[in-house]
């Protein structure tokens, strides 16, 4: 493969950093469409040892597998093993003889997402660590950044040209570079407007993405009325997002989940089995979630109250921010980046990088 200077310099970095053993972290930086996942997989294929490709969610592991990094899991199952259980199902320990333990390299992608536990008990390992990052995305939600708080170690900034005839590619690079995204169709994507838009265009999305809590709620709440769910509370097969970190139950902000199973309700919370969303998920969790955050009242439980309840809620539509460190083959981006003034571009390059395949941007 022939690699543009900048691509080749990042690779002669990377590979002097593995030879040296007193730095633990590199981190390789790159907007969408430069390569730093195809980079990295081609260190990989170098290295004299083993490697384990790892990213803060399943859906991220997802993709990283379709680019070619094999064996790619989220970094809890990379780092953590479960050790029993009771009624509320297993809980994790960091596990010594896990991937992690046994990897020469451990390379993570969407490293925004990391924060400061999840990171420490990565680095305890005493392995090198490659991540990946992109400074263009909007900084991460509160608690991340672990990984992201220091200068890149080798940026990429020029898109390949392979990269920019994909069309995702294309839109985000008009939009980092500050240019207007027409309506019309770019691909299989596009970009209508409201009236254009019909309901199974959003009904066959494997992901609805918005800007506001007021709209995700809005969404939720209509996308479970046209699968014909009305009542407030969750239902068997309810696809459900998880708002808050627990690594002793492996659930982590911004993950998503199915209800398996409704073990029982009283009048302040409703207790349920639920699977991570992804192929091949065959672990489940019980957790216990009160009412208040399926009646849209979120922000008025008493953090007291918070603190003893798992936290959860819809997960059809979710918030750009909720939604970095995963991507999805068909995305339907409801395009809210005006709410966001100083970080616009920020908001929609980061919507528009979450579609693996093809994007709807509806205005």
């Amino acid at each position: 493969m022939r690699w543009s200077p900048q691509q080749d310099a990042a690779l002669k970095a990377v590979a002097d950093w593995f030879r040296r053993p007193q730095e633990q972290v590199f981190r390789l930086f790159g907007f969408a469409g430069t390569g730093k996942t195809t980079l990295a997989r081609h260190l990989a294929e170098d290295i004299d040892g083993d490697v384990a490709f790892g990213a803060y969610t399943g859906k991220a592991a997802l993709v990283m597998r379709g680019k070619g990094c094999t064996g790619a899991t989220t970094i809890h199952a990379m780092i953590y093993r479960p050790r029993g259980g009771d009624e509320e199902g297993p809980s994790f320990a960091i596990n010594r003889q896990g991937a992690a333990a046994e990897a020469d390299l451990i390379v993570i992608d969407e490293c925004s997402m990391v924060d400061e536990e999840l990171g420490r008990d990565l680095l305890s390992f005493g392995k090198k660590v490659l991540v990946l990052g992109d400074p263009a995305q909007l900084p991460p939600v509160k608690g991340g950044g672990f990984f992201t708080d220091a200068e890149p170690d080798a940026m990429l900034t020029e898109v390949h040209r392979q990269a920019a005839d994909d069309p995702i590619i294309r839109m985000s690079l008009d939009v980092r570079e500050g240019r207007e995204l027409a309506p019309g169709d770019y691909g299989e994507s596009r970009i209508v407007s409201r009236r254009q838009l019909e309901t199974d265009m959003v009904t066959a999305a494997d992901q609805v993405l918005v800007g506001t809590n007021r709209t995700r709620r809005l969404y939720n709440g209509r996308l479970r009325e046209l699968k014909g769910l009305h009542d407030p509370m969750p239902a068997v097969g309810d696809k459900l997002v998880c708002l808050r970190n627990d690594k002793t139950k492996g659930l982590f902000n911004g993950g998503t989940w199915i209800v398996q199973r409704l073990k029982g309700a009283d009048s302040a919370r409703v207790k349920m089995d639920v699977l991570p969303d992804e192929e091949g998920a065959r672990r489940s969790v019980s957790v216990s979630v009160l009412r208040s955050f399926f009646e849209g009242e979120i922000e008025q439980i008493p953090f007291a109250q918070r603190r003893r309840s798992d936290e959860f809620d819809y997960g059809y539509a979710l918030t750009v921010h909720k939604a970095q460190g995963s991507q999805w083959d068909d995305v339907v981006l409801f395009d809210e980046s005006y709410a966001f003034r100083e970080h616009r571009e920020r908001w929609l390059y980061t919507g528009l990088t979450r579609a693996a395949k093809r994007i709807t941007v509806v205005r």
